[in-house]
């Protein structure tokens, strides 16, 4: 059930897919499901929390890397291996649609188990004169949103994700001035 919904709450959002599109895809009756989750934004609610913690898992080789170049080669390996997320889609199209306390749960988890880590790399590059200092959270973000991205800038291209992935740490170490 679980992979079920994810596959369909990420290819169409949750605002697209009923309790009755996810029963179909598993081949259950919709009743069923109700008997697990009582609702369709419970079962969101734990598909994307589950799918926040895999990414925190992921993150966790990158993590114990020894310097921030390699961290981040790492951790944007992992984003390459996995389904895109699309936290950015998800928390204008899908988020909007949850309750209050859904929302606060969500917009939790993602920052705990995504974006946390990758400001930690920041944090103790930092501390280890790796790297000057800038605030992590702009750094984490920057980094992030450039993960996302990277669909995009190869789509009908012959590049290699990784080719950009390297380019886009090479920005980050040296910034753009020649």
């Amino acid at each position: 059930m679980i992979d079920a919904a994810e596959r369909l709450f990420r290819a169409r959002g949750y605002s697209n897919v009923t309790m009755r599109d996810i029963a179909l895809e598993v081949g259950i009756r919709q009743a069923s499901l109700y008997y697990h989750f009582e609702s369709k934004e419970q079962l969101y609610v734990a598909v994307t929390e589950l799918e926040f913690e895999h990414h925190q898992k992921g993150l966790q080789h990158a993590i114990e890397q020894d310097n921030l170049r390699t961290q981040l080669i790492e951790a944007a390996t992992w984003f390459l291996s996995q389904r895109p997320v699309h936290l950015l889609s998800m928390l204008h199209t899908d988020m909007p649609c949850l309750s209050e306390e859904n929302l606060k749960k969500l917009s939790a988890s993602s920052h705990r188990c995504i974006f946390v880590p990758i400001q930690e790399m920041f944090e103790r590059a930092q501390k280890k004169g790796e790297i000057r200092q800038v605030r992590s959270n702009v750094l984490a973000g920057f980094f992030l949103s450039v993960m996302e991205s990277i669909p995009l800038v190869v789509a009908g291209k012959e590049l290699a994700p990784e080719l950009v992935v390297n380019e886009m740490i090479d920005v980050i170490f040296n910034g753009l001035k020649p």
